[in-house]
């Protein structure tokens, strides 16, 4: 394997033309801490390594029309020890805690992970380890270690500030070469586990996060097997806003995370949990049992819907 070329843009212009320049080969590089891994298990082999860590204008924190916005290299530690995101927006703190460790949520980013590659328990190996089993759809196999199936990729998306931003009703601004848009939280993501963020494009970027108001009640809880090593098993974030519409949202367990929004007066439990699992393409692709990590499903959501009545 060739080394990559290595670049350092100061502006995130730069950083779009240079994606442009080499569309199939490069990747943003934030804080490092998924695709690093990435490139030493032979997931990846790009061709260029575009480094945002310069961009000066992605690592603010700050309010506009009486809204939050959350840079896309704010770290996870920054977002934690922020006064103002732990005295409204707790949630937002809390879910950045639960991922990994201190170490780790010193130079991981927001947008890397909002960012993060799907994970399954046959992909996300060894380069030795895939050798001995066969590689999957999802590397360079032709079909799925898990389902056997030739055309759908389940690796699950693992994000834990995914969910708790979609319960706060955020949306995204991506900027490309084509301009900018601006996506709701969900619309970031397609349940394909081969092409879990295609609505950003070709060298598209997120650049910023804007919550629009602060939510009245919160809850969040995150299922993994080591609490301070391994990715969400299932995560469930939720929040009920000052007009008492509820938005859950749902991860860990699918290609993409799963929402549902209703008004609280208007949805029994029951229901909830029915949208849910409806949407849920769970697999056996986690350490932790497929059948447990459905009942959890239940379970969580029960745990939140009694938090709130």
């Amino acid at each position: 394997m060739s080394t990559p070329l290595y670049v350092m843009p100061q502006t995130v212009a730069k950083a779009i033309s240079l994606a442009n320049n080499d569309p199939a080969g490069y990747v943003f590089y934030a804080g490092g801490t998924d695709i690093q891994l990435h490139i030493k298990q032979h997931l990846i082999q790009p061709d260029t390594i575009i480094d945002l860590t310069g961009v000066k204008s992605l690592k603010k924190i700050n309010s506009r029309g009486g809204r939050l916005v959350l840079g896309a290299m704010v770290t996870l530690d920054q977002i934690i020890h922020h006064q103002g995101i732990r005295a409204n927006y707790p949630i937002i703190a809390v879910s950045a805690t639960s991922v990994a460790t201190p170490v780790v949520r010193k130079t991981a980013t927001l947008g890397g992970n909002l960012m993060v590659s799907n994970r399954c328990s046959f992909y996300n190996q060894s380069f030795e380890w895939r050798q001995s089993i066969g590689s999957c759809l999802k590397d360079t196999g032709d079909f799925c270690q898990v389902t056997g199936g030739l055309h759908h990729c389940y690796s699950r998306n693992v994000s834990d500030l995914a969910p708790a931003l979609m319960a706060l009703n955020a949306r995204v601004t991506v900027r490309s070469v084509t301009g900018k848009i601006y996506l709701p939280m969900a619309g970031l993501y397609v349940p394909d586990g081969l092409i879990v963020h295609a609505p950003l494009g070709a060298g598209g970027i997120i650049t910023e996060i804007m919550i629009p108001e602060i939510p009245s009640k919160w809850w969040f809880k995150k299922l993994r097997l080591r609490n301070s090593m391994d990715f969400t098993s299932l995560t469930v974030a939720a929040c009920v806003d000052n007009t008492d519409n509820l938005r859950v949202a749902v991860n860990g367990v699918s290609m993409a995370p799963v929402g549902v929004e209703a008004k609280i007066s208007n949805l029994t439990l029951t229901d909830m949990i029915r949208q849910v699992k409806r949407t849920c393409k769970t697999v056996d692709n986690d350490y932790l049992p497929l059948q447990y990590r459905r009942e959890m499903i239940s379970a969580f959501l029960t745990e939140c819907w009694e938090s709130f009545h």
